[in-house]
């Protein structure tokens, strides 16, 4: 059995090889992980083989657990887009919140879309309607883009069907609605007070905003704007009714959460076989895709909606062997007994469940850049300790998620969607995207302390 020690050196080393891999040679997530796996389970005495197995062992649980869910959110973002769902739910929020509150329907909006569409396509399809708002309420951009980010930016890393936090918690064990519920009732606090402290202390603090955040090639930029929203944006006659936009988005979520108050309130072998069957991830997110066919009929041809779902399911290839070989890292290291080592360091250093989980994903987030893969090897790393560390699963799960926000800057390809769509300058995006992100985690950590003493 290999000692404490050496297994926490191997594990710093392994983390430090996946970096240098990402960062120096410019290798995949998938390649690098797969490396580092093979370094950690070899110099943990694991063997060879038995390292090759236990990785391939973890990948395949990790996709008989996400796999399919992950497609078909994927292709229920890319419809759900591709139809002018998002702008048809923009519209609506911002009826319902009037013009005094345009900045939260702003942001509520990028919460819901965020939801299945990934970041960067709400980002591009908003963030005109955020400069029209601009204009019309005669505001700083940044008030918007703060907003969107918070919106975006939360419900894309604290609730599933997103593939980091829908990994994240398969990998903790965590049921699919719990991690919704509380990935819910935490990520709506946190956009309230973090758009509130970011308005009362920051935006409105003289010479915060100024000149220099702005692009002066904003103007260059201008055309492959164009093109984008040309791609993304639909003529307003022809987008979805608000209701019927919601309809893909929310029926997965409360088949999924049907399921989880079922259990609770009738306990586990007594809840019906059709409930079982329709809350079920996996069926409730194909009922969302059917439901996202709904949106396309009379405004896609079944060619372009071919296209839509051969789009959605490109990108999900790389994502899905991102979180499988993140599962496959994650299994080697609770093979080589990391769990028991890490409880040992963490009792050692006298540091609250927690914190470490924030700080360990914030302290990859910073270095690679990439949230997914920050949230996966971290809940990978914690998956072993989880019965050691006197937290609930779910919490560990969301303090991990926004450890990843804590440290959003250039290396995050958000962050330059964000400053070029929002036509910024590097200290425009660092003043909107970072110290937003930066925010929305530290307000995130300590609720989930005030979470901690009630469940």
């Amino acid at each position: 059995m290999t000692s404490t020690t050496v297994l926490i050196i191997n594990l710093v080393v392994t983390i430090a090889i996946i970096l240098v891999m990402i960062l120096k040679a410019k290798q995949n997530p998938v390649i690098s992980m797969f490396v580092g796996a093979l370094y950690m389970g070899i110099a943990s005495s694991l063997g060879g083989v038995q390292t090759v197995t236990s990785i391939v062992a973890g990948f395949g649980g990790t996709m008989q657990g996400i796999g399919i869910s992950v497609g078909f959110g994927v292709i229920l973002g890319q419809l759900v887009a591709d139809t002018g769902g998002v702008q048809s739910i923009a519209r609506g929020v911002i009826r319902l919140f009037g013009e005094k509150r345009t900045d939260k329907a702003m942001g509520l909006t990028g919460f819901i879309v965020s939801i299945p569409v990934f970041y960067d396509v709400g980002f591009v399809v908003l963030m005109p309607i955020a400069k029209a708002l601009a204009r019309k309420t005669n505001k700083q951009i940044a008030f918007y883009i703060s907003a969107l980010v918070a919106g975006l930016g939360i419900a894309h890393t604290f609730i599933p069907p997103t593939p980091g936090p829908l990994t994240g918690a398969e990998l903790l064990g965590v049921e699919l609605g719990t991690m919704i519920f509380w990935g819910i009732v935490i990520g709506l606090p946190s956009f309230i007070i973090s758009t509130f402290i970011y308005n009362k202390f920051f935006l409105s603090r003289k010479g915060f905003w100024n000149d220099n955040c702005l692009d002066p090639q904003a103007v260059k930029n201008e055309e492959e704007i164009k093109k984008l929203e040309a791609e993304l944006i639909k003529d307003e006659s022809t987008i979805p009714s608000f209701g019927l936009a919601m309809l893909p988005i929310f029926l997965p979520i409360i088949l999924i959460l049907l399921g989880t108050a079922s259990t609770a309130a009738m306990g586990k072998d007594n809840v019906p076989e059709i409930i079982k069957f329709v809350s079920d991830k996996n069926v409730a997110m194909f009922a969302g895709v059917l439901a996202s066919f709904i949106l396309c009929i009379g405004r896609m041809k079944m060619d372009k909606i071919s296209d839509s779902v051969n789009n959605a399911l490109s990108q999900a290839g790389t994502v899905l062997l991102i979180t499988g070989m993140g599962g496959g890292l994650g299994k080697v290291l609770a093979d080589v007994g990391i769990g028991n080592a890490l409880v040992t360091a963490i009792q050692t250093i006298n540091i609250h469940p927690i914190l470490f989980a924030w700080l360990v994903a914030a302290l990859i987030k910073a270095a690679q850049g990439s949230g997914t893969v920050a949230m996966i090897t971290t809940a990978g790393l914690l998956a072993p300790v989880l019965t050691s560390m006197n937290v609930a699963p779910v919490v560990l799960a969301l303090a991990t998620f926004s450890g990843t926000l804590a440290t959003a800057h250039v290396n995050d390809s958000a962050f330059w969607i964000t400053s070029k769509i929002g036509g910024l300058s590097t200290t425009g995006g660092l003043k909107t995207y970072t110290l937003t992100c930066f925010i929305v985690s530290v307000v995130s950590l300590i609720l989930l302390f005030i979470l901690n003493i009630f469940i």
